[in-house]
């Protein structure tokens, strides 16, 4: 799929990526944003500088991993402390590497993140810049390692830990997580523990004028522009409504099925929710006439709980940070409206 104009965040990702590490950075925005795309482009352009070397794990590959599942996709074995991932070798990223012998059945927790120091710190002495990026980290949630006669410990929290240990304490790493899920990040941000150790950067819908311009630039009429900028917002849209056109299908029969399918799809999930269907209309109704609403000034606190399950269900998208809640997309915008007629 082509790379759509991100040059603003490519520009901010590449220069972080080569400052000193000095706190975890968390790249958060809606589904489908393109946050992966964006970070990838990051790495294939870094990675022609022979200084950087990329740790990178993309968790959406995977069913919610087990323990020895999270040791299989962040180890790799050899006779060196980093690794090129055999199956990305085309992108030049690595694993950390670990012993032949090596048993993952006896590891304990401290033994993976020493392993994990041992491979950073050898990418150092060979003059190099280490950068670990984690995509979809919230997935590693519910794994937890045997913490030796005194319970078990969180391999999420245990993380986070050492990722501050590597970068604001050390400064020897980069720590950057990717995430759509943003009641995950909700939870970082008022972690008390991580306050001042942590920076967030949104990757959010695409620019009108880049939308504008990417349509002209692949043929499409005037009116046909002026008609789609109004329902597009994220990078595979404009790529599916391109394939679209080429099947045949008129833009405006390509947007009308896709409101059709989000009105269904949301219609659906109020249907078969054992949760208060009035209330949740009434919390969809906040954006019967405009598509943003304000956390602090615009949501009670009897409606969290219905706001929390749209979220959870890619319906809206909470915005943390910046404190605004907004549909997932300018299609579910329109879906939604659709649904309060």
């Amino acid at each position: 799929m082509r790379f759509f104009d991100r040059e603003k965040e490519l520009n901010y990702l590449k220069t972080y990526c080569q400052l000193e590490p000095n706190s975890i950075l968390f790249v958060y925005g809606p589904k489908s944003s393109g946050k992966t795309t964006v970070m990838l482009r990051v790495i294939e352009e870094l990675s022609k500088e022979n200084d950087i070397i990329f740790f990178y794990y993309d968790l959406r590959e995977y069913a919610t991993p087990t323990k020895e599942e999270f040791l299989e996709i962040f180890f790799e074995k050899g006779d060196k402390k980093y690794l090129l991932n055999k199956f990305e070798i085309n992108l030049k990223i690595f694993k950390f590497g670990i012993e032949e012998k090596f048993d993952f059945n006896s590891i304990k927790l401290n033994d993976v993140f020493g392993k994990m120091k041992e491979s950073i710190k050898a990418v150092i002495k060979d003059g190099k810049k280490p950068v670990l990026i984690i995509d979809e980290l919230q997935k590693l949630k519910h794994i937890y390692f045997n913490g030796e006669g005194k319970g078990d410990k969180s391999l999420l929290n245990e993380l986070f830990n050492l990722f501050v240990h590597l970068t604001k304490v050390r400064h020897l790493c980069h720590v950057i997580c990717l995430t759509s899920d943003t009641l995950f990040i909700e939870e970082i941000y008022q972690n008390s523990t991580l306050e001042n150790t942590s920076e967030y950067y949104l990757i959010d819908w695409l620019r009108k004028g880049t939308i504008r311009n990417i349509l002209k630039e692949e043929g499409f009429s005037e009116e046909e522009v002026n008609y789609c900028s109004k329902y597009l917002s994220l990078p595979y849209e404009i790529s599916q409504l391109i394939n679209n056109k080429k099947l045949g299908l008129s833009v405006e029969e390509t947007i009308k099925q896709w409101i059709n399918i989000e009105k269904d799809k949301i219609k659906y999930l109020i249907d078969t929710t054992d949760l208060d269907e009035e209330e949740i209309y009434k919390v969809l109704s906040k954006f019967k006439d405009k598509i943003k609403i304000s956390y602090d000034k615009e949501v009670k606190k009897e409606e969290m709980k219905y706001i929390k399950f749209l979220i959870e269900n890619e319906i809206l998208f909470y915005d943390v940070i910046n404190g605004i809640i907004k549909p997932t997309s300018i299609k579910k915008w329109y879906a939604i409206r659709e649904v309060l007629k």
